[in-house]
């Protein structure tokens, strides 16, 4: 795989929720924030506001726009800034807390028509994929590139689907939400450089997966993490000296080679504790020689024992209306820290 696929190749849709707006000026919709969440609005004409509640972050929409809002923020969206909004939850049609996941909504007074698709994705674990951690906190879609292009028409197929809900929508739709999160992903990618906007640790990751080297060995750190990778090995691969290989990859992936292939690994480990893996296989399969040294490495990594974890993660499974309990760090923080890799030794 390229190595873009490489790195969110492990990223799952848990559950999505779909929405079609049909609103007349006045009109605003709160979405309530919601951990691991990724909001996805297209503008399929007229205009929209969205701001977020938190850090005041706002754009203006116009028709064919998409506009993301990743990691659960809280935000809003009207037909211009002051409008009073109404909670999602609270607009007829939608019933909160129940099963029902696709809202066709009519909203607003007699004013300026504005259509709305948008999709609500929860995504497994969002903050352990470096590129994913490093997104701004909105940001919008919009232009001819071939992402974008391929983005819409996958919109305007989901809105189709919305709207006409033939036999088998609700599968389709749970499929359509992993490619859509891919589409936008890849959209976002193809945009970097073009606005000063971006984050630069945003900025560096895309730099590294245009790198022939860095993005080889991004490539091979994810597709297994198991082998026992050093600078030296990882730099053979690629073909650079040990030297180069790792002044290059701290350089534009923002840090060293060990580190990521650390978080890469811990990656793989909370995916396997959550479908029940025993620790001896969890250790086996992310490449630690022992169930203890696997164990203090995820401990060191997400806060909590690798057991609490699945734990944890199964009672959520069992009970998932219950609000989240605790959550290892990488899932709770927007852009966790990178951690110091264990020195090189070989």
């Amino acid at each position: 795989m390229d190595p873009l696929s490489e790195l969110l190749s492990s990223v799952r849709a848990t559950t999505a929720s779909w929405a079609r707006l049909d609103a007349r000026a006045p009109w605003g919709v709160a979405f309530r924030g919601k951990p691991s969440t990724f909001c996805i609005h297209h503008v399929a004409s007229g205009a929209a506001w969205l701001s977020t509640e938190d850090d005041g972050h706002a754009l203006a929409l116009t028709a064919g726009d998409v506009a993301v809002v990743p990691h659960g923020r809280a935000h809003s969206l009207r037909d211009r800034a002051g409008t009073p909004v109404i909670a999602l939850e609270a607009l007829p049609g939608v019933r909160a807390g129940g099963d029902e996941r696709v809202w066709h909504l009519t909203l607003g007074g007699a004013g300026t028509e504005t259509r709305v698709a948008s999709a609500l994705v929860e995504i497994e674990d969002p903050f352990s994929v470096p590129i994913v951690s490093s997104l701004p906190p909105v940001f919008r879609l919009a232009g001819a590139g071939a992402g974008q292009s391929l983005l819409g028409e996958h919109l305007r197929l989901l809105a189709r689907e919305i709207e006409a809900r033939p036999f088998g929508s609700d599968l389709v739709l749970a499929r359509m939400a992993d490619v859509l999160f891919v589409h936008v992903m890849r959209a976002y990618v193809e945009t970097l450089g073009d606005s000063p906007s971006h984050s630069c640790r945003s900025l560096e990751l895309v730099s590294a997966l245009r790198d022939p080297g860095v993005a080889t060995a991004l490539a091979l750190m994810s597709r297994r993490p198991e082998r026992p990778w050093t600078v030296a090995s990882l730099a053979e691969q690629v073909g650079l000296s040990r030297s180069a290989f790792a002044a290059r990859f701290t350089s534009l992936v923002g840090e060293p080679p060990l580190g990521f292939l650390t978080r890469m690994r811990m990656q793989r480990a909370t995916t396997l504790l959550r479908e029940g893996a025993t620790l001896a296989l969890t250790s086996q399969l992310t490449g630690y020689a022992s169930e203890a040294s696997f164990s203090h490495a995820f401990r060191q990594w997400s806060g909590m024992a690798p057991g609490a974890y699945r734990r944890q993660q199964h009672a959520r499974q069992s009970n998932p209306r219950a609000e989240p309990g605790a959550r290892p760090r990488a899932e709770g923080a927007q852009a966790p820290p990178a951690r110091r890799a264990p020195a090189d030794r070989r």
